[in-house]
C-alpha cells in the first residue's frame, strides 16, 4: 500500500464526499425542512411574539423580510458550497482549518446540538406533565421518577429514527409534516372563534375580520410592564437569526451535501414560511385564545397548556411530535460532529451514545432555557461559516490559495483560530456591554470573522503559491478519498415491492382524507373538534405508516 492510500484511509467514512449513489431528490428536503421548522419551539415563539408588542402589520412585514433572508441564505450560501464539496461542515473544516481546530469546533457544536435536542425533549415532556397528572419540577435536578421515565421514552423514539442516518430522518419528517401543518391550521381555526367569544370581539368575517382580530386582540402593540416594544426590524432580525447557525454558519452542509442540485436550497422558502411564518402566527392565535379562555396571562402558560386548552389531546401530541422532528436532525448533526473525535466508531454507535447523553440531559429541567442555548450558538458558531465562505469563494477570486493550510500540512490554521477567537470576543463583549440589540449582533460578528480571516490568512501564507510537488501529493490523496467514498459507501440498489404500490396509494389517500376531515371539522364544527381530532390523527398515522412500510426499500441508509 503506497503513502497516498495510507493517508486516504485515515479519513473516516463520514468525512468522505457523498457519492452519487446516495444523493436525494427534492421531496426529501421538503420533508426534512418542513419537519425541522415546525418545532416545539414554535409554540413558545408564537407566544413570545405577542409579548413583544408588535402590531399585526409589523409582524407580517418583519416575518416576510426575515424569512426571505433566511431562505436566501440557504439557497445562495449553504447549498452551493455543500453541493460543490459534498462534505459536511465537520469534514470540510479538516481541509480549511486543520484537524486540531476541527476537533475543537466539532466538540463545541456537538455539545450545543446535544443540549438543543435535550431542550426540545424537555419542553415536550414539560408540556405533557400537567395534562397527565405528573408533578411540576421546580428544582434544577429531576425530582420525579415518572417524569424521567416519560423523558427516556420520548428520547428513545428520536434516537431510533436518527440511527438510520439521513434517510431515517427524512422519512420520519415526511411522515409528520402533513399532520403538523394541518394541526397548526386547525389550532388557529378553532382558536379564532374561542378568542373572539372570550374577548367580545363579535363575528369574524373573512380575511379582513381575521386581520382585525389579530391586530386588536393579539398583536396589538401592548407590552407587559418594563418591557420595551419591538418593531418589524427586530422581528425580521429575529427570524433571520433563528437559523443563522444553520445557513450562513454552514452547519446544514451536513444535510445539503445529499442534494442533487444546489437549487434545492430554495426548499428553505418552504421550511421558513411554513414554520417561522404560518406556524408562529397560528401559535400566537392559539396562545391568545388559551389565555383569554383560562383568564391568565400568556406568560403563565407553557406550550402544553396552550395546545391542550385549544385542541385537547391532539394538541399535546403535536408538541411531542414537534419535539421529535426538531431533535432528530440535531442528533444526526451531533453524531456527525463527534465522528471526527472517534473516527473508528460506527455511526449508529455514535448516535446511541449521543442519545444517551441527550436522555440524561433532558431529565434536568434547567435544560429548557432555550434562550441561553440559542444565544450561545449564535455567538460561537456562525463565525466558522464566514471563515469557510471566505476560503471557498473569495480566495480563488483574489489569487489566494484555497486550502492553503491543508497544502502546508499544518495541524491547525492560525488565521482561522485567530479570526474565530477575535469575532467571538467581539460577540461576547457586545452581548455583555449592550452595544446593540442581541437580535442584530450575529450579523457584524459574522462579517468581522470573515474580514479578520482574510487579513490574517494573507499575512500567514494564503497569498503565496504552494510548491507544486506538495500540491500534487495532497490532491492525489483527496481524489483517492473520493474514490473510497464511491466504492465503500455506495448504497445497495433499492428494491420496492411492486405488489405494495396499489395498496400504498390507497392508504395514502385514506391518510390525506383524514387530514381533510380535520380541517373541515376545525372550520365548521370547532366545538366537537377535540374528539374528531383524536380519531383522525390516529387514522392518519396508521394509514401513512402502513403505506411507508409497504413501499419501504431495502438497502443501507
Amino acid at each position: 500500500m503506497d503513502s497516498i492510500d495510507e493517508e486516504a484511509l485515515k479519513i473516516p467514512a463520514e468525512e468522505r464526499p457523498v457519492p452519487a449513489s446516495r444523493l436525494s431528490g427534492f421531496t426529501d428536503f421538503l420533508g426534512i425542512y418542513g419537519g425541522e421548522h415546525i418545532a416545539a419551539t414554535e409554540f413558545v415563539i408564537g407566544a413570545l411574539l405577542v409579548t413583544w408588542g408588535v402590531r399585526a402589520g409589523e409582524l407580517i412585514l418583519g416575518l416576510v423580510v426575515g424569512n426571505l433572508l433566511a431562505a436566501s441564505s440557504y439557497a445562495l450560501v449553504t447549498a452551493p458550497i455543500a453541493v460543490d464539496t459534498r462534505l459536511s461542515l465537520f469534514a470540510y473544516l479538516r481541509k480549511v482549518t486543520g484537524p486540531w481546530f476541527q476537533r475543537v469546533f466539532n466538540a463545541t457544536w456537538g455539545i450545543i446540538s446535544i443540549v438543543w435536542a435535550a431542550s426540545m425533549m424537555a419542553i415536550s415532556v414539560s408540556s405533557l406533565k400537567e395534562a397527565i397528572g405528573l408533578p411540576i419540577q421546580t428544582q434544577w435536578y429531576p425530582t420525579s421518577g415518572a417524569c424521567v421515565a416519560l423523558t427516556l421514552a420520548l428520547v428513545a423514539v428520536t434516537v431510533l429514527v436518527s440511527a438510520f442516518g439521513f434517510k431515517g430522518v427524512v422519512k420520519f419528517s415526511s411522515l409528520c409534516v402533513p399532520w403538523m401543518v394541518t394541526i397548526f391550521f386547525c389550532g388557529a381555526a378553532v382558536g379564532v372563534p374561542m378568542l373572539a367569544k372570550a374577548t367580545d370581539f363579535g363575528a369574524v368575517n373573512g380575511l379582513g375580520g381575521f386581520f382585525s382580530l389579530i391586530d386588536t386582540r393579539i398583536f396589538n402593540g401592548t407590552v407587559p410592564p418594563g418591557v420595551t416594544r419591538l418593531t418589524w426590524i427586530h422581528v425580521a432580525a429575529f427570524a433571520w437569526m433563528c437559523g443563522f447557525v444553520y445557513h450562513v454558519g454552514l452547519n446544514d452542509m451536513s444535510i445539503f451535501r445529499f442534494a442533487k442540485r444546489a437549487s434545492y436550497g430554495w426548499v428553505g422558502l418552504f421550511g421558513m414560511y411554513l414554520g417561522h411564518f404560518f406556524a408562529w402566527i397560528c401559535a400566537g392565535v392559539m396562545g391568545a385564545a388559551a389565555a383569554a379562555v383560562l383568564k391568565v396571562g400568556l406568560h403563565e402558560l407553557d406550550s402544553g397548556a396552550v395546545t391542550a386548552a385549544v385542541l385537547g389531546w391532539s394538541g399535546l401530541f403535536a408538541v411531542v411530535v414537534a419535539g421529535w422532528t426538531t431533535a432528530n436532525p440535531n442528533i444526526y448533526r451531533a453524531a456527525l460532529s463527534f465522528a471526527t473525535l472517534v473516527p473508528k466508531a460506527p455511526f449508529r454507535t455514535l448516535v446511541f451514545g449521543v442519545g444517551a447523553v441527550i436522555a440524561l440531559a433532558a431529565c434536568f429541567p434547567g435544560v429548557m432555557r432555550i434562550d441561553m442555548i440559542a444565544n450561545a450558538a449564535a455567538l460561537l458558531v456562525p463565525q466558522v461559516g464566514a471563515i469557510c465562505l471566505m476560503e471557498h469563494w473569495i480566495f480563488p477570486k483574489i489569487g489566494f490559495t484555497r486550502y492553503w493550510n491543508l497544502y502546508l500540512g499544518k495541524k491547525i490554521n492560525p488565521a482561522a483560530l485567530g479570526a474565530w477567537v477575535l469575532s467571538s470576543l467581539f460577540a461576547l463583549l457586545g452581548a455583555t456591554l449592550g452595544w446593540m440589540h442581541p437580535f442584530f449582533l450575529p450579523m457584524p460578528t459574522f462579517a468581522l470573522a470573515g474580514l479578520a480571516y482574510l487579513v490574517l490568512a494573507a499575512i500567514l501564507g494564503a497569498r503565496h503559491p504552494v510548491p507544486a510537488e506538495r500540491r500534487a501529493h495532497v490532491d492525489a490523496i483527496e481524489r483517492r478519498v473520493a474514490e473510497l467514498a464511491e466504492t465503500d459507501e455506495r448504497e445497495e440498489s433499492a428494491k420496492a415491492d411492486p405488489k405494495g404500490h396499489a395498496a400504498a396509494r390507497a392508504l395514502r389517500v385514506l391518510a390525506y382524507l383524514a387530514l381533510a376531515a380535520l380541517v373541515i371539522e376545525a372550520i365548521f364544527n370547532p366545538t366537537r373538534f377535540r374528539l374528531t381530532a383524536i380519531v383522525c390523527t390516529a387514522l392518519y398515522f396508521l394509514a401513512a405508516l402502513a403505506a411507508e412500510c409497504l413501499t419501504s426499500r431495502k438497502g443501507k441508509i
